[in-house]
């Protein structure tokens, strides 16, 4: 590679760092809502034309924003994960860090909550913030399927997702409700419930078949009963 394509190359991402560095700093400020490009650009000391040529829109330099939060983690949860531990006690030390960072860093949960409301109203944005989320989401799941693979626990198909599902819903949630009255949510919380789920999945394999069946479509569900047998009513023919 040519040397000044590198340099540029270089120069392009270091741009691209000091401008989400920048915009976390104005968007924690002002808000999704209330901060401008202007603003990002100035606090980079850059223009805006660059906020653009890196990211296109204001929607879109969020969403960098929160991939880069979940990106970290996702790398967090990844490094915590020990398999030498006891199953039940593998969330954790996961779950810990995951209430920490809300605390060291509140306005980078703000934001997620900010553009996942976006989304709601923009499709694109929506399956963009879905993709980002996925990875955290088959990050959980992995988790799921080691845990059950070293306990020795038959896992039906599907209920790593659903436990990832659960895992995900209740981080965000409550980590909302932490954020909105503090006092009521113990940091602790998150990693006793995922404990306890993992206790009961292990021990009940009717739970783990309940619980891999709430991701099956109605026709999965009607195969796995069977074909339904004709009826013999009244006015029919034997």
């Amino acid at each position: 590679m040519p040397r000044g394509q590198f340099d540029r190359s270089a120069r392009r991402a270091q741009t691209r760092v000091r401008l989400l560095q920048a915009a976390a700093e104005v968007y924690a400020l002002h808000g999704f809502g209330g901060a401008t490009l202007d603003e990002v650009a100035a606090q980079a000391g850059l223009t805006k034309g660059a906020v653009y040529d890196h990211f296109g829109s204001k929607e879109n330099l969020l969403l960098a924003l929160m991939e880069e939060y979940l990106a970290g983690q996702v790398a967090a949860q990844l490094m915590l994960f020990d398999r030498e531990r006891a199953s039940a006690e593998r969330p954790l030390a996961g779950s810990e860090d995951w209430m920490a960072r809300l605390h060291e860093s509140p306005e980078r949960f703000r934001l997620f909550v900010e553009l996942w409301a976006h989304a709601q109203r923009d499709e694109q944005l929506r399956r963009h913030l879905a993709g980002a989320l996925r990875t955290l989401h088959a990050t959980f799941a992995g988790f799921a399927a080691a845990s059950a693979a070293d306990a020795g626990v038959q896992n039906p198909a599907g209920a790593p997702e659903q436990f990832a599902n659960v895992t995900l819903g209740l981080g965000i949630g409550l980590a909302m409700l932490k954020l909105t009255d503090p006092d009521t949510i113990p940091d602790g919380l998150l990693g006793a419930v995922l404990s306890m789920l993992i206790g009961a999945l292990e021990s009940d394999p009717e739970a783990r078949e309940l619980f891999a069946g709430l991701g099956q479509t109605p026709a999965k569900k009607a195969g796995k009963r069977g074909p339904r047998r004709p009826s013999h009513g009244k006015g029919t023919s034997k």
